[in-house]
């Protein structure tokens, strides 16, 4: 199965050359489903269909899907969530403010993600395109899964045997009601889905983010951040698509000034994303709707190429062997070295990288060494870890 994400600022053209990705990938022969997980869908008004929380056949071979979140964080965190009200509520906290509280950030966007674990377990489709919504959403899904994890690790620490060896003097003395078994299994489903969710998303012969962004600066800056972000947590970017550059045949003199800015935003963005391979589409004469000018939006983006094709694999973070132990080093663009810090507890490794911070869980092996030193040489964070 081949995963793809599509994400960029807001309003750059996501949808459009996701749609336009997916209608090429089912126009090959490849069983393709397109998923929107923005909750402002507009798959539905691209393709001028109705959509649903479930897959829909557009054409033979595609299909699309609007994920409803609140429906998927009730299947995937009820039973949680609804413990987490009765303690919160114990504690005399109001009941709106429980319900608020119950739900941790960026737990709807990380559920509609969840539906990929779903379809690469039931191998129904070759090609799964995800519409993401715009960058900050995006990020705070992608890093959903580690993070919800740590939040499951440091709130429910009590083992279940122990549980069950207290539950009944617990129960009688305790100011808030102690949890039923039936959590912990909740919690330890929950927890497995998320190692695996997190597994599809940073396996690299499967799945790959494409950043698409217009030529303009302030979007530039935005796709930077964003592709730092994504080789913190171990993602692909496997190409960016520059959408929307005004095309040669308009000689208007309203548009001069424009044309040789978007020219000097283009040469910015491939000196910034080399060697990551940059494909362009230019600005249509009409808004994109129905499959025609979809696909022709597809046939100018990737030419010859084949869409599901992976461009460009560079794994982010790699651990070889060195003399006195072992050198962790992870690829870190446009970020300077006085916005980096990082710490160690146990198995833990925390790096902190301006606003975005990751909780890395070291191998075991790894665990048991000692923080020898960290530098920052072209672009790469170098950690050694040498023997206790």
């Amino acid at each position: 199965m081949r995963i793809i994400l599509f994400t960029g600022k807001g309003g750059v053209g996501k949808t459009t050359l996701s749609a336009a990705t997916a209608l090429l990938a089912a126009k090959k022969g490849k069983k393709t489903l397109i998923i929107s997980t923005d909750a402002a869908h507009s798959l539905s008004d691209i393709f001028s269909k109705p959509l649903t929380n479930h897959p829909r056949q557009i054409l033979p071979n595609l299909y699309a899907q609007e994920v409803d979140s609140l429906e998927q964080l009730e299947k995937k965190w009820g039973e949680i969530q609804s413990y987490l009200k009765a303690f919160l509520a114990s504690q005399g906290i109001d009941s709106i403010e429980a319900e608020e509280l119950s739900i941790f950030p960026g737990m709807e966007e990380l559920f509609s993600l969840m539906e990929i674990r779903h379809y690469d377990r039931q191998k129904e489709y070759e090609v799964i395109i995800v519409d993401c919504a715009p960058t900050g959403d995006t990020l705070r899904f992608l890093s959903a899964p580690e993070i919800t994890q740590w939040y499951l690790r440091h709130i429910f620490p009590l083992q279940r045997t122990a549980a069950k060896a207290v539950r009944p003097v617990a129960n009688r003395l305790l100011p808030f009601p102690f949890p039923e078994d039936s959590l912990f299994e909740a919690i330890k489903n929950l927890t497995s889905q998320l190692a695996e969710m997190k597994t599809i998303l940073a396996d690299l012969t499967k799945t790959s983010i494409r950043l698409v962004v217009n030529p303009e600066k302030m979007v530039i800056k935005e796709a930077q951040r964003a592709f730092t972000f994504f080789y913190l947590f171990g993602y692909n970017v496997d190409a960016i698509l520059v959408n929307r550059l005004l095309p040669p045949n308009i000689k208007d003199d309203y548009f001069q000034f424009w044309k040789i800015k978007q020219q000097e935003n283009l040469s910015l963005i491939e000196e910034c994303f080399s060697p990551l391979p940059i494909l362009n589409v230019e600005l249509f004469d009409q808004e994109i709707i129905g499959l025609d000018l979809i696909e022709d939006v597809a046939q100018k983006l990737y030419q010859e190429k084949d869409p599901t094709e992976i461009f460009f694999v560079q794994a982010p973070l790699k651990i070889d062997k060195i003399n006195h132990g072992f050198e962790l080093s992870l690829d870190l663009p446009f970020v300077d070295k006085e916005s980096l810090s990082l710490s160690q507890n146990g198995e833990e490794l925390t790096i902190r990288v301006g606003k975005f911070k990751r909780n890395l869980i070291l191998p075991n092996f790894l665990a048991r060494y000692n923080l020898q030193e960290a530098r920052f040489e072209q672009n790469k964070l170098k950690i050694t870890f040498t023997p206790p």
